[in-house]
């Protein structure tokens, strides 16, 4: 018995794929990256001859403001920021709450101090990455490329849907399901949420669905 069978005719298949080397050796440089630091930051102005679209801080004062910027990339300095809003925690506590209003949003912490990654060993998880201060230059592109490759990656966003998902979805094969549409069927928004909705009715899964798909919109128009 086919997966879909409960339509009359199948719709096309408009799939949604991961990005070459290629596509993504052109795109990266699209990506919006947000270096946060008190200090001056090795690499950035290379990063910028490039032709990396860096935009630098060096602190952030309004949190609601910065996720407003919708950056795709976030490099975040654990020690001297965040003295107006998270004076005790500093760089973890603001990606704490990065990670919470904005769980898709890569974040990378930019770190020269280990003994604090071991202190907040519970906030670190939330990291996407770490990157040290004291990297060679292609070995701290690398990090970021790496970064970017997750922020413009389907897998990477649905695998945080997925989570939320699996709280309302008992059933594994469901999940499977609703992942099997999103890929083969994502880029026309419309047909996969009604594909979805013959599946499921749960709000909160609509919902993740309706996230997943806004950033695979989104992504689109910078690739375009």
């Amino acid at each position: 018995m086919k997966l879909f069978s409960f339509f009359k005719s199948e719709p096309k298949y408009n799939p949604i794929k991961e990005y070459t080397q290629e596509e993504f050796d052109k795109l990266k440089f699209k990506a919006r990256v947000a270096f946060v630091d008190d200090e001056e930051i090795a690499h950035v102005d290379r990063l910028k001859d490039d032709g990396y679209n860096i935009h630098t801080l060096s602190d952030i004062d309004n949190i609601d403001d910065f996720i407003r910027r919708k950056y795709h990339v976030v490099v975040l300095d654990i020690q001297g920021i965040g003295q107006n809003i998270s004076p005790d925690s500093e760089g973890w506590g603001i990606l704490r709450y990065l990670k919470k209003e904005c769980p898709n949003l890569v974040v990378i912490m930019y770190t020269g101090a280990e003994w604090s990654i071991t202190k907040y060993k519970e906030d670190a998880d939330l990291a996407d990455d770490f990157i040290g201060k004291d990297m060679e230059f292609l070995d701290f592109k690398y990090q970021l490329d790496s970064g970017i490759k997750k922020a413009f990656s389907p897998e990477y966003h649905f695998e945080i849907e997925k989570k939320k998902i699996s709280k309302h979805v008992a059933n594994a094969s469901t999940v499977n399901q609703i992942k099997a549409i999103l890929e083969n069927y994502g880029n026309d928004e419309k047909t996969a949420k009604k594909m979805i909705k013959k599946i499921t009715s749960n709000p909160a899964v609509l919902d993740s669905v309706d996230t997943f798909l806004s950033i695979i919109k989104q992504i689109k128009e910078v690739v375009a």
